[in-house]
């Protein structure tokens, strides 16, 4: 039988695992190359990987050039020029200068990362320099843009090498994007994750801290928000138990991340949770630059469809209701206008004149019961002690001429000079005393009515002892009254008359005149008996606060004012407002003033951008960059790209400046280009996967209490 040789052929079987060669030789085996042949190949093949790697980083960065101005500038002048072809400037660039190309999958996929990583450190440099040269809502942006550097660069070799892996293996474009962004969101999670296991192994080995226990941090808790509270005027103890509370579990939360909090921020807190408010970053560090890029972030954030974009202007919006809704709370919301709030306060006093009037008219009707009114006094002593008086103090030519002549009827008997008489004298006197204006013939009156009370009865009259004593006694009444009535003004234009309206302003909350503190506290005296007028009393002077916030606009509508809040605040007083309100309550619209203040006034040295063109001009720049045409390239590229990145910027810094813990600690003390954090050119960052806990490690190191 011949023999078959199969050695131009050679097979394997498919499921054997033998040859079908016969006869066929053993192959011999490789002879290893020796190490100077290795080392010939290693050096000759430098000078085209340096060429590679210098293609890959002009590739890299010139992709990161046409996204931004290339292509943009063809598709501009297209309608003049005819469409070209996408712009490829780094590709251009590096074959003028005759760099190498890559010649196999391994150098391909090599290429892939390293244009990735030249094109994202190209968007950082710029970004970081931009932020020194910029302010405002630009500077914001381009921090956030260099946020993280080495996370970004890292995500982003990750992604362009699992890319190119997968389409050097067969993949399509759809899975060359799956394997790119799981390749770039697990790589800074890798690498945190590696962080948290050296500093866990690193604490395991460093000397611990002695413990401390619960009521230690307690009570370090109570002393830092007492320190801070100080400059206020209050105590912890005197907020609601829930606000105090809430304040300790702030500070216990911000005290894990650094030790060191801000006394000015913990007072700031306290005023945000006494009035309900929300804080943010920016009302509770009061830091020019972190007050600019908040609040020129809300305006960005306030153009943005995203709920999330929109958090810190819808905070702002909240934060202006709750303030009215505070005043409401406290009486505001009253639906009494000033009309019926004076009315009440006015039928206060009208009762409280009345019921003294029916008391010394029954006096003086028990004083006429008794009896002894037609006894008679000595006319010759009264007339000589009345002239006597006058002469002394050179005041004869003040009296008015009907007095005049009373004096002269009783001197020649032409007037009998009773008891009866004698009260009806004194009561004429005391009209004409009220009514002029004259001191001099006021005093010359009062000499008069002094020797009419010492004037004696004629031997033989004792019985009107007992009528004078009782006409005394009502005297002393009505003149005691009176002089309650001549020391509070309210009182006094309640028995005159007035309109109600004006009652409000004129007697309780205008400034000076009637309405000063002596003059409120002698009304508040005439009233303290009647609730209804005491809460007529509160309704009206918030109702006045809230006036003067809103402009007189409707509380859903209304836009609380600090300046002019602050303004009739400090009009009304202290004084004035510890006559009818508890100390919890002042405290109350005083913390809503400066929370209005912490909100609304601009410290020196920020730069908001009152004029809104920053809103405008940050949307436009987050839609170009969510409209870049390698989004519109990628299968789902706007559903899982575009869209989100339009808003990671915002939410994540909107998350930022809401995070109270974190505030309480201060600024962050980490150079200017890490300190926030957003929209970052890597597919990890751009899905912002920096947990909470890695952000505030990043910014202030491991917690020591």
């Amino acid at each position: 039988m011949p023999s078959y040789s199969f050695e131009d052929e050679p097979m394997k079987s498919a499921n054997k695992g033998y040859s079908f060669v016969d006869d066929a030789p053993a192959p011999t085996a490789a002879k290893p190359k020796g190490f100077g042949e290795q080392l010939n190949e290693f050096v000759s093949s430098v000078p085209r990987q340096t060429g590679l790697a210098a293609r890959y980083g002009i590739e890299g960065l010139g992709g990161t050039f046409d996204s931004f101005v290339g292509n943009p500038l063809r598709t501009l002048a297209a309608p003049i020029f005819g469409n070209k072809p996408r712009a490829d400037t780094g590709g251009a660039l590096a074959n003028v200068i005759g760099l190498p190309s890559p010649a196999n999958a391994q150098e391909r996929v090599v290429g892939d990362a390293t244009r990735l990583v030249a094109g994202s450190a190209g968007i950082i440099g710029a970004a970081g320099k931009a932020a020194t040269m910029t302010n405002g809502t630009t500077q914001a942006v381009a921090r956030t843009m260099a946020a993280a550097p080495v996370k970004q660069l890292a995500s982003g070799a990750a992604a362009g090498g699992a890319g190119g892996y997968t389409r050097e293996t067969g993949g399509n474009e759809g899975s060359q994007l799956l394997a790119s962004l799981a390749a770039g969101l697990a790589t800074p999670f890798t690498m945190g994750s590696a962080e948290r296991l050296g500093g866990a192994i690193g604490s395991r080995f460093r000397p611990g801290a002695p413990p401390v226990s619960p009521q230690q941090q307690q009570a370090q808790i109570d002393l830092t928000i007492n320190s801070a509270l100080e400059q206020s005027g209050i105590k912890l103890g005197d907020l609601p138990a829930q606000v105090a509370q809430s304040i300790r579990q702030d500070v216990a939360k911000a005290y894990k991340i650094s030790p060191d909090l801000s006394p000015d921020a913990v007072r700031r807190l306290a005023d945000y949770r006494l009035t309900g408010t929300t804080p943010t970053a920016a009302g509770l560090l009061r830091d020019p630059g972190t007050f600019t890029r908040q609040k020129n972030l809300a305006k960005v954030g306030a153009n943005s469809k995203e709920p999330a974009a929109q958090q810190l202007s819808l905070t702002e919006e909240a934060n202006n209701r709750q303030l009215t809704t505070g005043l409401n709370g406290l009486g505001a919301g009253t639906a009494d206008d000033a009309y019926t709030g004076g009315s009440k306060v006015m039928d206060a006093l009208s009762a409280r004149n009345a019921r003294a009037k029916a008391l010394i008219d029954q006096r003086y009707s028990a004083a006429r019961a008794t009896d002894g009114r037609s006894a008679s006094l000595d006319p010759s002593a009264f007339t000589q002690r009345a002239n006597n008086l006058l002469d002394d103090a050179m005041l004869g030519g003040k009296l008015p001429s009907d007095v005049r002549n009373l004096l002269n009827k009783a001197a020649k008997g032409e007037m009998p000079l009773t008891v009866d008489v004698a009260e009806q004298f004194k009561t004429r006197i005391g009209e004409l005393q009220r009514s002029t204006l004259d001191k001099a013939e006021r005093k010359a009156l009062g000499m008069v009515r002094s020797a009419l009370d010492d004037t004696p009865l004629l031997p033989g009259q004792q019985i009107g002892q007992e009528a004078m004593d009782a006409f005394g006694h009502a005297r002393a009444l009505n003149r005691k009254w009176m002089g309650i009535v001549e020391k509070t003004p309210a009182l006094q234009a309640v028995r005159d008359g007035i309109e109600p309206d004006q009652f409000v302003q004129k007697f309780i909350v205008g400034s000076g005149g009637n309405a000063n503190v002596m003059d409120v506290n002698m009304m508040r005296n005439s009233i303290k008996k009647s609730p209804e007028a005491m809460d007529a009393v509160r309704e009206q002077i918030t109702s006045f606060l809230k006036t003067k916030a809103l402009n007189g606009a409707a509380d859903e509508v209304g836009k609380f004012s600090q300046s002019a809040y602050n303004k009739a605040l400090a009009q009304i007083g202290d004084r004035k407002l510890r006559l009818f309100f508890p100390a919890d309550q002042i405290a109350q619209m005083k913390a809503i003033g400066r929370v209005a203040s912490y909100e609304q006034v601009q410290p020196v040295g920020s730069a908001v951008n009152n004029a809104n063109t920053a809103a405008a001009g940050g949307a436009m720049m987050l839609d170009r960059i969510a409209n870049l045409p390698f989004l519109s390239r990628l299968p789902m590229g706007k559903a899982m790209l575009a869209d989100p990145l339009e808003n990671i910027a915002l939410s994540m810094q909107a998350k930022r400046s809401m995070n109270v813990p974190l505030n309480l600690a201060g600024p962050p003390k980490a150079p200017a280009q890490l300190r926030t954090r957003g929209l970052l050119m890597s597919p990890a960052a751009m899905m912002g996967i920096e947990s909470e806990e890695e952000r505030q490690r990043r910014l202030f190191g491991p917690p020591t209490f």
